[in-house]
């Protein structure tokens, strides 16, 4: 009689234990989270591109403006509603003083601009911020074509090319430095040191100043007409840049570096701010040659 062969038991198949479950979610909690934080910097990234292209695109329909008009246009109104009749114009002004309102609430007027009101909106959705020293909108405030390099017109403030001049009476031409005295903007950088100055000489002021509220979306204004609430803690020098608030004849701020936290020197905005002779400059109004 042969031996009976001993039958092995069947395997049963194997769970995970508890440990390995445990691990598994902590792996896969990582990876969620790190790809979390990946969608959240390249959508960043993408409004922020979206922000510098229209920025850009506002500041080549301003210097069409200016080819046009011979001066800046005046902020429009970002309190109003999209479907206002007097949504993206100009405010009041007036020929010779130019802007009379304290450009509280100012945007960019997009239909002044020949603009649609989302071409004049940050990548976030607001409303972009407008600023222009008031005499650069009056007529003729940014005309140099009648100023000769040669000119030895007496300064007494900002003025006017004498439209007079000629070159028998170089005495009566205005000097391009005598037009650009005090004109523009002071621009300051989140340290306070002053990098844009229109009393400088040369000029360096900026014509006007654009801002986009940035991440946070502190001090820009909605489709609505309402004014965004922050999302974090605005820095000291970005709350001078809020839509709300009056012109600032002690100038507005910019930064090149993005903060990386809310606090005192947090600062997100984005800003364009070209000089007053940049503008001219493209917008053919340059001195003429003597």
């Amino acid at each position: 009689m042969e031996p009976r062969t001993r039958r092995s038991a069947p395997c049963r198949p194997r769970g995970f234990t508890l440990i390995e479950i445990v691990v598994v979610l902590f792996i896969l909690g990582v990876v969620i989270t790190m790809a979390a934080g990946i969608t959240r910097a390249l959508t960043a990234s993408q409004k922020l591109s979206v922000t510098t292209t229209r920025m850009a695109a506002i500041d080549i329909a301003i210097v069409q403006f200016v080819m046009q008009q011979k001066r800046l246009p005046c902020p429009a109104d970002g309190t109003l509603l999209s479907a206002d009749n007097k949504a993206g114009l100009e405010t009041a002004r007036t020929l010779g003083a130019g802007c009379t309102t304290n450009e509280a609430g100012g945007v960019v007027p997009w239909r002044s601009l020949g603009l649609s009101e989302p071409d004049a909106t940050d990548g976030w959705n607001h409303r972009l911020t407008y600023r222009v020293q008031p005499a650069l909108a009056a007529d003729g405030g940014m005309d140099m074509s009648w100023c000769d390099p040669a000119g030895t017109e007496a300064a007494a403030g900002p003025k006017a090319c004498n439209t007079a001049c000629t070159n028998a009476t170089l005495t009566s031409c205005t000097p391009p430095a005598t037009f650009l005295t005090a004109r523009g903007l002071t621009v300051h950088n989140v340290a306070g040191v002053t990098i844009m100055d229109p009393a400088a000489a040369p000029n360096t002021g900026a014509a006007y100043v654009v801002v986009s509220a940035g991440s946070s979306g502190g001090g820009g204004y909605l489709a609505s007409g309402q004014l965004s609430a922050t999302t974090t803690v605005d820095g000291t020098e970005e709350q001078k840049n809020y839509a709300n608030a009056a012109y600032a004849v002690a100038g507005y701020y910019v930064d090149d570096s993005i903060s990386d936290g809310p606090g005192a020197t947090h600062f997100d905005d984005v800003v364009s701010r070209p000089t007053v002779l940049t503008v001219i400059n493209k917008a053919g109004l340059g001195p003429r040659a003597h």
